[in-house]
């Protein structure tokens, strides 16, 4: 294990100014996954730290009429009673992240920033239009949360900025559909999750996203148009023809598994034809 210089700001500003000294500073906050990401015999550590653990800014949870942001230091646990996660589906994938502990510990930040392959609430951040806020040398610039993918659909993780902010709009969901897949969602094994968030309105679906992610992230922008152009309950012609839809997406991947996610995606367009909302 080699020794770092460890700075604990007491601003955004001062995390800033640090930021433009120390060209490869290491931004931690709960600092749980170090075990996973590394050989814990051998760990290593960039020669400067910086823990924005404490940093009341990040620590906050702000509410208007239209949106919700949480501090990207604001732990797991301090979520579970405001949007999403006050619904009951987004509940159970938040409690299956880790145990109590570790909840109480690491961060929504952290979590939506690990290198290694997207964790479990980062396909419902992104059927919910999450916006990411980003701060550094070069200024203040807000992201939707698909900017932390490249083309392939692999983490592309944002350097010599830190994340401070997640945003979500306030919106009606009705309903919200949720499967994982594999024997693990982390740190190393093949688990994915797939959500479907979708809003009704009258004869009508307003608002439709699925998405499916785990190490690559998977979204068919083409396939979701198809369904909010289309009316309420979706005919027979129009289902089959959205499933085709996201079948020869995923074979264009030549990564997902039809013959695993596909049924799912039928699970989650049939669980849109029912009547029943959350």
């Amino acid at each position: 294990m080699n020794l770092s210089e460890i700075y604990y700001p007491r601003s955004i500003q001062e995390l800033i100014a640090i930021m433009a000294r120390q060209k490869n500073l290491q931004i931690v906050a709960g600092a749980t996954s170090f075990g996973y990401i590394q050989d814990t015999r051998y760990l290593f550590f960039e020669p400067s730290i910086a823990s924005i653990r404490n940093l009341p800014e990040l620590k906050t949870i702000h509410k208007t009429e239209r949106m919700i942001s949480f501090g990207a230091a604001c732990a797991l646990n301090d979520l579970e009673s405001v949007y999403p996660f006050e619904k009951k589906p987004a509940r159970e994938v938040l409690r299956a992240t880790a145990n109590s502990t570790v909840r109480n510990i690491a961060t929504i930040g952290g979590h939506l920033m690990y290198q290694k392959r997207f964790l479990a609430l980062w396909p419902l951040l992104a059927c919910l239009d999450a916006e990411l806020e980003f701060k550094g040398p070069s200024g203040t610039s807000i992201k939707n949360i698909w900017y932390l993918t490249n083309e392939e659909g692999l983490p592309s993780l944002e350097s010599r900025r830190v994340l401070t902010r997640i945003r979500i709009p306030l919106q009606s969901i009705d309903r919200l559909f949720i499967r994982r897949t594999g024997a693990e969602i982390f740190p190393n094994g093949d688990g994915a999750y797939l959500v479907a968030a979708s809003t009704i309105e009258r004869n009508s679906i307003s608002y439709f996203r699925l998405v499916i992610a785990g190490q690559r992230a998977f979204r068919d922008y083409d396939a979701e148009q198809r369904i909010t152009s289309s009316p309420y309950p979706l005919t027979e012609r129009v289902f089959h023809s959205v499933l085709r839809m996201y079948s020869e997406s995923l074979h264009r991947t030549k990564f997902w598994n039809m013959e695993l996610f596909l049924p799912l995606i039928s699970q989650a367009l049939e669980d849109l034809q029912r009547s029943s909302v959350l």
